[in-house]
């Protein structure tokens, strides 16, 4: 009776930890799923993104990506460690092409567009953004967003954090060739651009 006992114990036990962890997570597909290729347009429309921005009328392509380490994009931009408060060890760097069909007046929010793996997510790092994107001119303070005008689009570039200890040692040594998406809008249908090397 003590062995039963305690097997129904731990049985129970572990079905409420797995639904905790899985059940009410919003990453696990709360909403319905649409994943898009790399080049293919993805448009906000009625849609919010993470932490529930709007962002009508603006669509995203993903063009590139790439992972580098922080001494090599410092080398590529002329910039020593003291020009910035934090950098972490690798980034992803994402270019997209941005495009403004509405009359939307706040423009894209970075923030809203973090990106997911199968066990973990990271976001975007504004200062070596704004390093990145001529527009902004090394303004810290400016690289959390971009506007475009109506009817027209523009090439930005958006460098995600890549700190190792947000990752298994396993997966940070083989950062290319994890399943990762760019996650563009959360609901009422969750939109990923899936990320490829």
């Amino acid at each position: 009776v003590i062995i039963l006992t305690t097997v129904f114990v731990l049985i129970a036990a572990w079905c409420v930890r797995y639904y905790t962890l899985n059940g009410t997570f919003p990453i696990h597909d709360q909403y319905p799923l649409e994943v898009y290729k790399m080049h293919e347009t993805v448009e906000f429309g009625d849609c919010v993104s993470y932490n529930v921005y709007e962002q009508p009328g603006y669509a995203i392509s993903l063009e590139s990506a790439r992972i580098i380490n922080s001494d090599d994009y410092l080398k590529e931009l002329d910039k020593k460690p003291e020009d910035f408060h934090y950098l972490s060890p690798k980034y992803l760097e994402l270019t997209l092409t941005v495009s403004n069909n509405g009359d939307y007046p706040n423009g894209l929010t970075f923030y809203a567009l973090p990106v997911l793996g199968e066990n973990w997510y990271t976001f975007y790092d504004n200062e070596i953004t704004a390093c990145i994107n001529p527009f902004f001119n090394d303004d810290f303070n400016q690289g959390h967003a971009c506007a475009v005008r109506k009817n027209t689009s523009t090439t930005i570039k958006i460098a995600y954090n890549l700190y190792d200890y947000h990752f298994r040692e396993s997966t940070y040594g083989n950062l290319e060739n994890e399943k990762m998406w760019l996650w563009v809008t959360l609901r009422p249908i969750d939109k990923r651009i899936e990320i490829k090397f």
